[in-house]
């Protein structure tokens, strides 16, 4: 008679069911394959997984309007209405004489989805207000695109075309990649608009009479476009226009001014010139050559690699044809870059599975090591299938959390593997081996991989920015461990089934010295349980002791070989001094041959070309240079010859070089918010702090984010004097802003160009100040006279920006530290030296902690916030696997055990217990749970039966050893392809100390944990738990 499967109850077997209909089953699993083949084409490729970025910056400009004006009048009714907006963290905001500028901060865990609601949001509340603002008051403005990340940039030079010429060839450019698949926004960078600027002396047009209020008419009515009518005949309609409409500049040196019976062209009055824009905007230059660039963005969920081709080949194209004097240089390719960090992740996961399968093949040999060899690519596949189905792309995340899976998903091969052999040891055939496995370890085994799915509960959902830009990590690592629990009892068996040996009959009586080893530790452990158990609490309190000392970290610096060159004028500088000073430093780059390119922005930071970037806002006092070292290598010289040059040549100035950042952007590392009632007592307080930061000796660079006051010319009407004379102050202002900043007087329509005509003072009238007082000013009666007769001048200073936050003064004490440094220790450090100044702190007044401080605490909050959803569902998956709560408790508190190995592994090499090291700790508690559930259930199983409890905690544990030293090893040694990596190197480390050490407390400490709670339930009238209904495993 044959041997029958045998069955536990009535249950569905669903290895059995694979076996029974293995021509569906074979089929799926052809089409599984496929299916993961495709969906891995289809994967979106990029550098970093998307996060919102979620500020909105709120503009407006009040032309003529003192600082403290700005404030408050106009930028207190912003911040005012700006605090009803949804979701607000926070406002910061910078003003300047006549400028107001608010960001407006979002509460980490806003819903992504809503971010754009709110926007939508703030401008309607600005809309309702914008009639409420003072008069001539511009804007408010909105820049809610932070995100927007231009990974592929291509600069033109020009020798022998214009500028205007340059930019109508660039748009032209432009207009032909827009159609490209994938594209999304393209933008022009470095190009500058054009004014028509027609110079009066005033002093000139008094001493010919001639009122500018005249020229400006005649200027304005030649150029008038004004509608003439149609010529209606029996047969058609003709338009009729007049001559007359400039379309250059020349047009306008002919026009002709009448005074009396005198004619006057106008280019005899007055200077007449083509210019750009002034203020101008921010300027591009690459190697230190003035170019226009264009910035291109890729679409949502487009595949880089693609799009990066695609737009590589139109671009050499266009190239190609481009005539010469005109070069093109690409100074940005994020494509490159994704595609070396996925064949470098390629790379790395290969070598992992060797490294898993090397495990396999070593301890269970060649057959059922193909079993787990062939149930790989399966699980890759559904997972592949999972991501696209989610929406997640190929990323640092994904890719990462792809190998991090790898160590694990075969776990459930293993075990289903491991059963089968042991059935097979026991002279049973391969098809009761393969029903038995799912009779015996599948519901454990499901128990176990929810358990360490649940252990990544708070990567998932930490409502921060540093846990949406770690989400992929959860959903991959659900996704493929769900599927390797799949392949393990469906398609698992029915490999095994045509793998495996047909028997191994008397094989399990080859017992090698490792097990006759671990029998006697187990012995002397069960003999001494007490000193086992005391011994690990004291390793665990050493642990505790020593992760107190552990570097701190948030997310480490990026391994690509840019480096950021920054540098900060004085806040009244020019956008002239701070081209001057961007040109000293490029002269200084061009001779570094470690250095590929470099490019330079001036009047704003650098574009994102880098998700995790943090931007500068436009401003006439900042310049940042893009440095591309040759390599990651010689980025470090490149910077160490740098800083030398900066700390030499332009201590002055607020420099600062960094690498790119990972994780969320944070900027300068070490930033501190004084605020309080009065700016002036603020500025006070932030001196006091920036002396604090700048004796700690780990700290450099520190510096302010208020600047010294700037002088102030105030010119004080005397009203009864301009009255009489026909004038006011509205026309003295107006005359005065036409002779320095200029008034538009019409526009010149250049082919598809409007180019503005302004009319203002000479050179010399606008550069002098001490020629104010003689300005010829135009009375009533048309008189001239100096403005001094009608006016006091009067000299001041005045601060020349104003920060605020949420409404009070505010200054941000900020400073960079020390090459070798970590920004976290050195923040803390620095943190609680400044507790003895805040102690001493006026009552309204506060310094808190923001940069890198700030960002790991909502990080590290968010995650903290998800623990005890994570540790409930743990509990609640325990107690329906063991149903009892003394062994569920049990298997909970070997978690904390992890930390030995943890601290072991990261205190001694110096990895530092950052953002994502934290992430591996508590994943780790899943991993480690679920092996003490598998140790702990065999034992009440072989209880059950009516063996003693020594007999049944040797027995099991023996028995149980292989199966959990196999897959620890299988995760612990995966690991290793990943533990030189910057951004997982820390997880890594704690995965491999943590785990190798809560393997070894698995099999020693909790055989005697449980010896102790066998024996204390033993001398119990009555038992705690019936094991008549445990499952066996």
């Amino acid at each position: 008679m044959s041997e029958q499967p045998h069955h536990v109850g009535t249950r569905f077997n669903l290895s059995k069911w694979a076996l029974d209909h293995q021509s569906l089953v074979i089929f799926l699993m052809l089409a599984t394959v496929v299916a993961g083949l495709l969906s891995y084409q289809k994967l979106s490729r990029n550098e970093d997984p998307p996060f919102t970025i979620k500020t909105m910056v709120v503009g407006a400009r009040w032309p003529g309007a003192s600082a403290a004006d700005t404030v408050n009048l106009l930028t207190d009714k912003l911040e005012k209405k700006l605090s009803e907006t949804p979701h607000l963290d926070y406002t910061q905001s910078y003003t300047r004489p006549g400028q107001s500028v608010i960001m407006v901060n979002l509460r980490d865990d806003t819903p992504p989805a809503e971010v754009d609601g709110v926007w939508y949001t703030v401008r309607k509340k600005m809309s309702d207000i914008a009639s409420t603002l003072p008069e001539g008051v511009q804007g408010p403005f909105f820049d809610d695109e932070f995100g927007d990340t231009y990974g592929s940039i291509y600069a033109f030079h020009a020798d022998g075309f214009t500028q205007r010429e340059l930019r109508d060839r660039v748009e032209t450019i432009r207009a032909e990649i827009l159609p490209l698949p994938d594209i999304g926004k393209v933008n022009v960078l470095g190009a500058q608009e054009e004014q028509i600027v027609v110079e009066f002396s005033p002093s000139k047009l008094a001493s010919l009479g001639i009122d500018p209020s005249a020229a400006i008419e005649a200027i304005r009515a030649q150029n008038a476009v004004n509608p003439v009518g149609t010529v209606q005949t029996t047969e058609e309609k003709i338009s009729v226009r007049v001559s007359g409409a400039f379309a250059s500049e020349d047009n306008l040196k002919d026009v002709t001014l009448k005074l009396g019976s005198r004619y006057f062209r106008l280019d005899s009055i007055a200077t007449i010139s083509r210019t750009i824009v002034d203020p101008p905007a921010a300027s591009v230059r690459v190697n230190g050559k003035e170019v226009i660039a264009l910035a291109v963005s890729m679409a949502k969920d487009g595949n880089l690699l693609a799009f990066g081709k695609a737009l590589k080949e139109r671009m050499h194209a266009i190239a190609s044809k481009l005539p010469n004097g005109i070069d093109m240089i690409q100074v940005a390719d994020q494509s490159t870059v994704v595609e070396d960090a996925v064949d470098g992740f390629t790379k790395v996961l290969i070598e992992a599975i060797v490294i898993v399968l090397a495990v396999s093949f070593v301890s269970l040999g060649t057959r059922a090591g193909l079993v787990i060899t062939a149930s790989i690519p399966l699980v890759l596949a559904l997972t592949f299938l999972g991501m696209e189905l989610t929406g997640i792309g190929l990323q640092r995340i994904s890719l990462g959390a792809l190998i991090i899976a790898l160590g694990l998903l075969v776990d459930d091969a293993m075990i289903t593997v491991e059963s089968m052999i042991s059935c097979l040891e026991k002279g049973k055939s391969r098809l009761v081996a393969a029903t038995h496995a799912y009779d015996t370890t599948a519901f454990p085994m499901l128990t176990g991989t929810l358990v360490m799915i649940a252990g990544f509960i708070p990567v998932g959902f930490a409502a921060s920015s540093a846990g949406e830009y770690t989400f992929s990590l959860f959903m991959v690592v659900l996704i493929a461990l769900s599927s390797s629990w799949i392949v393990a009892v469906l398609f698992s068996p029915i490999l095994g089934t045509w793998i495996l040996p047909h028997s191994l009959a008397h094989a399990h009586k080859k017992r090698g010295a490792v097990i006759s080893t671990y029998r006697k530790v187990l012995r002397w452990n069960l003999q001494h349980r007490w000193v086992t158990v005391f011994c690990a609490i004291a390793a665990l309190s050493l642990s505790v002791f020593g992760l107190g000392h552990l570097k701190e970290q948030f997310f480490p610096a990026s391994d690509r070989p840019e480096l950021l060159v920054s540098l900060t004028l004085p806040q009244n500088a020019s956008r002239a001094a701070t081209d001057i000073r961007a040109r000293e430093l490029e002269a200084i780059l061009r001779t570094d041959h470690n250095i590929d390119h470099f490019t330079t922005y001036v009047g704003s930071g650098s574009i994102r070309f880098y998700l995790p970037m943090d931007l500068q806002l436009d401003n006439d006092n900042v310049t940042e240079t893009v440095v591309v070292a040759r390599s990651v290598e010689k980025r470090e010289a490149v910077r160490r010859k740098i800083e030398a040059v900066l700390n030499e040549r332009f201590s002055d100035l607020v420099t600062r070089v960094s690498p790119l950042e990972l994780g969320p952007p944070v900027g300068w590392p070490l930033k501190f918010r004084v605020s309080g009632p009065d700016y002036q007592e603020v500025r006070t307080l932030s001196a006091k702090v920036a002396s604090v930061i700048g004796k700690n000796p780990e700290t450099s660079d520190v510096n302010l984010t208020a600047g010294e006051p700037q002088k102030t010319v105030t010119i004080i009407v005397n009203q009864i004097e301009a009255r009489a004379l026909g004038m006011s102050s509205e026309s003295i202002a107006s005359e005065i802003a036409s002779i320095f900043s200029g008034s538009k007087v019409t526009t010149v329509r250049d082919q598809d160009k409007l180019v503005d005509v302004m009319v203002k003072g000479t050179e010399t009238d606008r550069t002098s100040v001490s020629a104010i007082g003689n300005l010829e000013l135009r009375t009533g009666d048309g008189k001239y006279v100096p403005l001094r007769q009608v006016a006091t001048i009067t000299y001041g200073m005045e601060d020349p920006i104003i920060w605020r936050q949420q409404g009070k003064p505010m200054i941000i004490v900020q400073a960079d530290v020390q090459k070798g440094a970590l920004a976290a220790t050195v923040a803390g450090q620095v943190n609680e030296q400044l507790d003895a100044l805040r102690a001493e702190l006026p009552m309204g007044y506060s310094i808190i902690a923001g940069g890198v401080t700030e960002e790991a605490e909502k990080g590290n909050s968010s995650i903290f916030a998800v623990i005890p959803v994570m540790l409930f569902v743990i509990a609640a998956l325990l107690m329906i696997q063991l149903q009892s709560f003394s062994r569920m408790a049990l298997a909970l508190l070997m978690a904390p055990f992890g930390l030995i190995g943890v601290v072991g592994a990261m205190l001694p090499t110096g990895t530092p217990m950052g953002f994502v090291a934290q992430l591996g700790v508590i994943a780790l508690s899943g991993m480690i749970i679920r092996n003490a559930v598998i140790l702990i259930q065999e034992i009440d199983q072989n209880v059950a039966l009516g063996q003693s409890p020594k007999e049944a905690i040797t027995a099991a544990s023996i028995h149980r050893a292989r199966p959990i030293v196999l897959t620890a090893c299988a995760a612990i040694l995966g690991m290793i392809p990943i533990a030189s990596e910057i951004f997982w190197g820390p997880m890594a480390f704690a995965i491999i100390g943590g785990l190798a050490v809560a393997t070894v407390l698995t099999l020693t400490l909790l055989p005697c944990a449980m010896s102790l709670l066998l024996a204390a339930e033993s001398r119990r009238p009555e038992p705690a738990v019936s094991f008549k209904k445990q499952k066996q495993i």
